[in-house]
């Protein structure tokens, strides 16, 4: 049994039942309109009446009304609206509706057996007037299908939307009731109705269905919500006249039938405007509102996994930069060291966890010893990246020329430092500036060359004496590939207790409370003061008089000094 229900369900195409359900409401409309329609015809001998005038005018009265209002209300909901729905379609329909509600109110109150408005009433007044009131109805509605609902106007005349089906209706009422014999013939007494008025009732039938059939197209396309009923509308309006073709006596039984068609129809035209224009809207608020409460009641806990996703990327990076500390630190030499007749310290203090400054020693032969201080463009991990860089590079490139003894000048080192950075993908925003030098331990010369390093060394001479080392240099830069730089050698000779300060600008740069920097001034002023002592004390000295200017002011660059001292 099993098998078979799988089998029936594989040759089920679920497309197909999706289609039913799309039109399932129209499909219904549709049966129950016809279904209805035929069987009043097939059973015509049974069902088929005339009523007594007065009593189907009280039932002919209620259900016009009805309808009247219908169409009044439809239009309402769509003129105030006003200026919030610009759509042409919309204000169309709404213009179709007021007019065609005023000609059925006509047609109410000039239906024979009814006092009439401006003369008479008639059965042949009552059939022209249904009959224009109809072709307004066939016809606003076809206009309305051939426009697109989001072509929009500009400017929205309200007093045309109500005032153009006011003025047309009025003077159709004038023209009917004082001109009647202009028109052809409708009814006639004991005939029915004359070929002019089946001949219009097949013409508003068949402008019903070629709306019918583009307002199809659109539904097929766009699965409009609202369209269904509104094809349905359609549907059971067909049918309405339809009967209207079959009655034989203004008070007969098709005539009824007509009329309840029409009922419906204009109910289910009003349910639709009322949908589009204030249910629909009001219906996406609610789904709007429902959706904000879930997203409100789920926020805590949707605030508490972000913070976790970002508290564990914060722990990630601070890993990450501990990782690149050790490993700048691993590359650093010690503070505190001795080469020979060169007692060396350095200090530096990084502006983050890992700096963009960078230094070090190299002893190259028994009497040279390298040496080399600079600052990269930037903080944090791609300025300590660089930096990695720049000392693997100093420290393969600059030992050996020609033969074990040649040795390359400061000035070959930064070129050809400055080559290999060109050969890299570094970007063109970083850059490094940099002072590369020899100490011959032998003759006590200190030779250096500048790549653009903007701070001058400081020569303290036994003597008490401070003077200043001015040097030019090109950074270690992206430039053009064709530039040669011009490095410079410096010489300086060095004496027993002579003392140099190498350092970058976070010192001279560090600010105070005034927003006054350090300035070489007071960095030479210090050392002048301070330059008798060994290195170590002469570093707790600079840092001290640091602390006591910045007083508490946060450090925005690294600070980062070496004091070398020939003895």
């Amino acid at each position: 049994m099993h098998s078979k229900i799988k089998k029936t369900l594989k040759g089920i195409n679920p497309l197909k039942i999706g289609i039913l359900s799309d039109y399932r409401n129209i499909i219904i409309s549709f049966a129950l309109s016809a279904g209805v329609f035929y069987l009043v015809s097939f059973l015509e001998d049974i069902v088929y009446h005339v009523y007594i005038q007065n009593h189907y005018l009280i039932i002919h009265t209620i259900i016009e009304f009805a309808s009247i209002i219908m169409y009044i209300a439809s239009f309402l909901v769509i003129f105030y609206v006003g200026e919030r729905d610009r759509r042409l379609r919309m204000k169309v329909l709404a213009g179709v509706l007021l007019f065609v509600g005023a000609i059925d109110f006509w047609h109410t109150f000039s239906y024979d057996g009814m006092p009439g408005l401006i003369v008479d009433s008639s059965k042949q007044s009552a059939t022209l007037y249904w009959i224009i009131g109809r072709l307004g109805f066939a016809g606003g509605i076809l206009i309305s299908s051939f426009i697109p609902i989001r072509i929009k106007i500009k400017n929205t005349k309200t007093w045309a939307i109500a005032g153009i089906p006011l003025f047309l209706s009025l003077f159709i009422l004038f023209y009917v009731s004082y001109f009647p014999d202009n028109f052809p013939l409708l009814f006639k007494e004991g005939y029915g109705l004359t070929k002019t008025k089946q001949f219009l009732e097949y013409i508003i039938i068949v402008m019903l269905v070629i709306s019918f059939t583009m307002f199809l197209i659109e539904y097929r396309n766009t699965k409009a919500e609202v369209l269904p009923l509104f094809l349905s509308a359609l549907i059971i309006s067909i049918f309405s006249e339809l009967s209207f073709i079959n009655y034989f006596n203004v008070y007969d039984s098709y005539n009824l039938l007509g009329h309840i068609y029409k009922l419906i129809a204009s109910y289910a035209i009003f349910k639709v405007l009322f949908i589009f224009n204030i249910d629909f809207p009001y219906s996406r608020l609610d789904r709007a509102e429902r959706e904000i409460s879930r997203y409100a009641n789920n926020l805590e806990e949707l605030v508490r996994l972000r913070t976790e996703e970002i508290n564990e990327a914060s722990l990630d990076m601070v890993r990450d930069m501990e990782y690149a500390k050790s490993i700048q630190k691993a590359i650093m030499p010690i503070k505190h060291n001795r080469y020979d007749s060169l007692e060396v310290y350095s200090e530096y203090i990084p502006y983050e966890k890992i700096g963009g400054d960078f230094y070090g020693f190299i002893d190259l032969n028994y009497d040279k010893l390298a040496f080399f201080i600079g600052d990269v463009a930037g903080h944090g991990i791609p300025a300590a990246m660089m930096t990695v860089f720049m000392n693997q590079k100093i420290n393969t490139e600059k030992i050996f020329q020609e033969g074990p003894n040649k040795i390359y000048s400061p000035k070959k080192v930064l070129t050809n430092l400055y080559k290999e950075y060109n050969k890299t993908d570094f970007p063109l925003e970083m850059y490094a500036v940099m002072l590369y030098g020899i100490y011959n331990r032998k003759n006590k010369v200190l030779t250096f060359s500048s790549a653009g390093l903007n701070t001058y060394p400081l020569i303290y001479k036994e003597e008490g004496i401070v003077e200043i080392l001015k040097h030019t240099g090109f950074p270690i830069c992206k430039y053009d590939k064709d530039f040669k730089p011009d490095f410079k050698d410096y010489e300086i000779p060095l004496t027993e207790g002579d003392k140099v300060l190498l350092y970058t600008d976070g010192i001279v740069d560090l600010p105070n409370r005034r927003g006054e920097f350090f300035g070489e001034a007071r960095l030479k002023k210090v050392f002048k003061e301070y330059g008798h002592l060994p290195p170590e004390k002469l570093s707790q000295e600079i840092l001290k008089r640091l602390r006591s200017f910045a007083q508490g002011v946060k450090v925005n660059d690294d600070i980062h000094y070496i004091i070398m001292e020939v003895i």
